[in-house]
């Protein structure tokens, strides 16, 4: 065959070739299961589909996955049966990876297109287990303490001037606006929280308690200390004075919003429901303390579950665009939730609603004191433990410090068990 021939015939070839459909790159898969519902739901089931029509060749599977509590059950099954999902929005996250010995996501974070010295430090700590990152901080909340503004202008308190700055404070402020309406006619309350568990954690590290004691990965119970029976001794002059109700925590939010209580400890994630649909005029302000202010985080984080690498980095991917600030802020101004990125806070739209909304100033500027204790399997327990001691207290069952020593010791034995 004459070499112009061949030419001619290679060329064919190529021409052939080019003409030809490409074979599809295969879809990646990942599955999410997502543990908020509501607007939260909402919101991040939109994001989910922002990243899929950017990335058309991720296939996302997305299911609500139950409340927090749900979510964590059926995480715990799927992992024992091998069919977890790849990513999980959920709370106390670092269970089921560092818990396990998952560590994929420490090194991830610290790529620099991550930007990890954006997010505040104080959110970092809700991420970890042992000290290290497995995961990464999304739906964050604080505790704030709102207040009825009708309930406080009737007992002729201006807040801007009166604000509390310490639990005694608060509580003397509690006492006026709940004396004065009920002079007036009024059967109000002056003080109650929605989680006792959790402002009490934020009551004892206010107070230079720990809440658990960590020595070489072996935890055990700190807050029955003599500053832990200084706040229950607290908690408990608030139910012998009546400035909290007995035992009505359950019901805090509802006798709040029909007007019953005049100040109420409950998460900022309220704030954006609450400004819209409120049935009493509400604000906020920054939480009392005892030594020092601070704020125990709580709300959930995104975790990577999958098993093989190619299906984590895809998951990180997902993950990486999820917690930008551009689409993690955009979550928290449309749930409630903070955000948890400096340059989100600095966004213009965040001082504007900052600047229209107190609440969420309130809110926003309590991130630089969040803080989270470690991590570890038996921290719903010890919540239920708290909620029990608690209980013990404000009913006059035992002193608070028998409850602080029997609950100290309840959840030693859990550890131990």
């Amino acid at each position: 065959m004459r070499k112009g021939t061949v030419r001619i015939f290679a060329a064919l070839i190529a021409l052939a070739l080019a003409a030809a459909p490409l074979a599809a790159a295969p879809k990646v898969k990942l599955t999410v299961w997502y543990g908020v519902s509501g607007a939260s739901g909402e919101a991040f089931k939109a994001l989910l589909d922002k990243y899929s029509t950017a990335n058309p060749n991720v296939e996302i599977t997305a299911s609500y996955s139950g409340n927090y509590s749900d979510t964590a059950t059926k995480v715990s099954a799927a992992l024992v049966s091998n069919t977890a999902p790849d990513v999980a929005l959920m709370a106390a996250g670092p269970l089921y990876t560092g818990g396990n010995g998952d560590f994929y996501m420490e090194s991830k974070v610290n790529e620099s297109s991550f930007k990890k010295s954006d997010i505040f430090p104080g959110v970092w700590e809700y991420t970890k287990f042992n000290g290290r990152i497995c995961a990464v901080p999304y739906g964050i909340s604080t505790p704030i303490l709102y207040y009825n503004k009708d309930l406080v202008e009737k007992a002729g308190v201006n807040m801007a001037k009166s604000a509390p700055k310490t639990w005694n404070d608060l509580y003397k402020l509690a006492k006026l606006v709940q004396d004065k309406n009920n002079a007036a006619g009024a059967s109000i309350s002056g003080f109650d929280v929605t989680d006792v568990g959790w402002l009490f954690k934020t009551m004892l590290n206010q107070n230079g308690n720990n809440v658990i004691n960590v020595k070489k990965g072996a935890v055990s119970p700190a807050f029955n200390d003599a500053k832990g029976l200084e706040v229950a001794t607290f908690w408990k002059r608030m139910i012998d004075d009546k400035v909290m109700a007995v035992g009505q925590h359950s019901n805090a939010e509802k006798a709040f919003l029909s007007g019953n209580v005049a100040f109420l400890v409950a998460t900022s994630a309220r704030i954006a429901k609450w400004s819209k649909s409120a049935t009493i005029p509400v604000s906020a302000v920054a939480m009392p303390y005892f030594k020092k202010p601070s704020v125990a985080l709580g709300g959930n984080v995104l975790v990577i579950l999958g098993k093989d690498k190619a299906t984590k980095d895809a998951a990180w991917d997902l993950v990486k665009f999820l917690a930008s600030t551009e689409n993690q802020t955009d979550f928290a101004l449309k749930t409630g939730y903070l955000p948890i990125r400096k340059s989100g806070v600095a966004r213009p739209e965040v001082k504007q609603i900052m600047k229209d909304n107190p609440m969420y100033a309130v809110a926003f500027n309590q991130l630089g004191i969040a803080w989270s204790y470690w991590h570890f399997e038996q921290m719903g327990t010890m919540d239920s433990i708290l909620w029990e001691m608690i209980d013990n207290i404000e009913r006059g069952t035992m002193t608070p410090k028998d409850a602080l020593d029997k609950a100290a010791k309840d959840l030693q034995n859990e550890i131990d068990s």
